[in-house]
């Protein structure tokens, strides 16, 4: 009996494992290139003195550009030098949650395949005490376009 459930156990422990090291990350080799984006933003807002559900979702479609330039990676609405952002993949993993002056922000990167992603952050607006006064939810769902 002690045999079976030693061997049991390490089965799990083995299945467990290799589930852990085959989750995919989101690369920046994977992202460069053109995407087909949708938006969904929603809001949760207080009232007296509660921060309620998030409400109703609004729905937007972008298209996105992706381009390593110097090391650095960008995305944009084009490939316009002037109209590209940076995009900084590694702080998405290391920063996971992070507050700028009065916002908690908590940002998230997964991967679904090599052609999808879903990006979610969250911004919560707190007051002076640390209390949540407003907070937007924004999934950003990529599929890349395939040429």
């Amino acid at each position: 009996m002690k045999k079976i459930l030693c061997y049991m156990t390490f089965v799990l422990a083995f299945i467990s494992f290799n589930s852990i090291a085959k989750e995919e990350k989101v690369t920046e080799e994977m992202l460069i290139g053109e995407w087909e984006c949708e938006q969904s933003q929603q809001e949760a807002v207080l009232d007296k003195g509660k921060l309620q559900d998030f409400g109703d979702t609004t729905i937007s479609e972008y298209d996105y550009f992706i381009t390593k330039r110097n090391g650095q990676l960008f995305w944009g609405e084009d490939d316009e030098e002037n109209a590209l952002l940076p995009f900084d993949l590694e702080d998405i993993y290391k920063r996971p949650e992070y507050v700028v002056d009065d916002k908690q922000i908590s940002q998230k990167i997964e991967y679904l395949s090599e052609d999808t992603f879903v990006m979610t952050n969250i911004y919560t607006t707190i007051d002076k005490k640390n209390n949540p006064i407003k907070k937007i939810k924004m999934v950003l769902t990529c599929d890349r376009v395939e040429e």
